[in-house]
């Protein structure tokens, strides 16, 4: 039986077979007892694994007598994702295409920048969306480009972009036709409804551009992050406060990253960006926890050269409550809160936590500032105080 953090786990058969299907490094396939076929289903779309999870079927069918029913409904989440992401890539395409005639410089990230590369297979890394990276001085052109193929920003203007907020950091930009994706524009990496003060000023988004490897993305060259920018930045964006590490999938793009770029991630980089970024806590959370779960190869020095000092309070229960496989959205603003230091700061964070700028929220709620009311920041005190209670 598996022990982090001094808990000894007492995995389910599902999760455990559903680890397995995470992993790149196999091993052998796990002996399990009294599958609950409905419950691994069930468990596999809620942590956006399905298609991943059909990948293998042929395998663990040669094991385990997997009920018919299963397999159709994985077949048709894998069918559906690769047909949905196969409509994604049509449009990024003519999306990169345009920027690319017009001298525009943009970083694919995330799940777009991961399907072609690191998972190999369109079908493979299910999205909603795609997210792109611009620099501040070329926002305005990509909105008239964007603008020009049909999309248009559903959350706010590029008028009222505040480049210094420690908020959102992104605009919302959808179509009107059928099938067409998101795409959400940001100038940051960091993107959030909470306040970031406490490490966004730390992180050079020069540093991003400067490293960034040129690629090939929907048949179009375009730029993706540098490896060990790639990790920092997923490791951080599994650990946002709507997320908390609540999806195994968040752990497969990390140990797909990994596996695929190999000795390209320079390990060394990624410890010193991390520490300059003041990302450590976050970064070696979500690599500590990509390693234990589902054997992703992060190094052990590694993981001893971002291991904080000293855990607080707050991060010892978040620690414990993933440990213990209770990874609840909201969870990780025990991380935040705690990467504020002193009184005064913690309850500055919690106050801006409550009460966010008026345009942040707006932007948020998808609506105009001048729409506002107070009942729209006792709708945010009472989705934050439930996430509380949750946790």
């Amino acid at each position: 039986m598996a022990t982090f953090w001094g808990i000894e786990l007492t995995w389910s058969s599902e999760d455990h077979l559903l680890l397995y299907c995470c992993r790149t490094e196999k091993t052998n396939l796990p002996e399990l007892l009294d599958i609950d076929w409905n419950v691994f289903l069930e468990k596999a779309r809620g942590e956006s694994v399905s298609p991943l999870v059909f990948s293998h079927l042929p395998e663990i069918a040669a094991h385990y007598d997997i009920p018919e029913y299963v397999t159709e409904e994985l077949k048709k989440d894998y069918y559906l994702s690769a047909t949905k992401n196969a409509l994604i890539f049509e449009e990024l395409k003519k999306v990169l295409g345009l920027f690319h005639q017009r001298g525009i410089q943009v970083i694919v990230m995330k799940g777009a920048a991961l399907a072609e590369t690191a998972y190999g297979n369109l079908a493979l890394r299910p999205m909603s969306d795609v997210d792109l990276l611009v620099k501040n001085g070329d926002l305005y052109q990509t909105d008239e480009l964007l603008k020009k193929l049909g999309y248009s920003p559903a959350d706010r203007s590029v008028d009222y972009v505040d480049f210094n907020s420690t908020y959102l950091t992104t605009l919302d930009y959808r179509n009107p036709a059928k099938n067409s994706p998101s795409f959400h524009v940001h100038w940051h990496f960091v993107n959030s409804t909470i306040p970031n003060e406490s490490y966004i000023g730390y992180i050079e988004m020069e540093d991003i551009w400067r490293d960034a490897v040129r690629t090939n993305i929907a048949d179009t060259k375009t730029w993706v992050m540098s490896p060990h920018h790639l990790i920092i930045h997923l490791s951080e964006h599994a650990l946002r406060v709507t997320h908390s590490l609540n999806k195994l999938s968040y752990f497969c793009d990390i140990d797909r990253a990994i596996n695929y770029y190999g000795e390209d991630l320079d390990w060394d980089l990624l410890v010193r960006d991390t520490i300059k970024f003041n990302l450590n806590k976050m970064v070696y959370t979500t690599l500590y926890f990509s390693h234990y779960f589902i054997k992703a190869n992060v190094p052990e020095d590694v993981l001893l050269k971002l291991k904080p000092k000293r855990f607080s309070i707050p991060e010892k229960i978040f620690m414990r409550k993933a440990a213990e496989n209770k990874r609840t959205p909201g969870l990780s603003y025990l991380i935040h809160l705690s990467m504020n230091k002193g009184l005064v700061k913690k309850l500055k964070f919690v106050g801006r936590t409550l009460f966010p700028p008026k345009d942040i929220l707006a932007q948020r709620s998808y609506i105009s500032e001048a729409d506002m009311n107070y009942k729209h920041y006792l709708n945010r005190i009472r989705e934050v105080l439930s996430r509380v209670f949750k946790v």
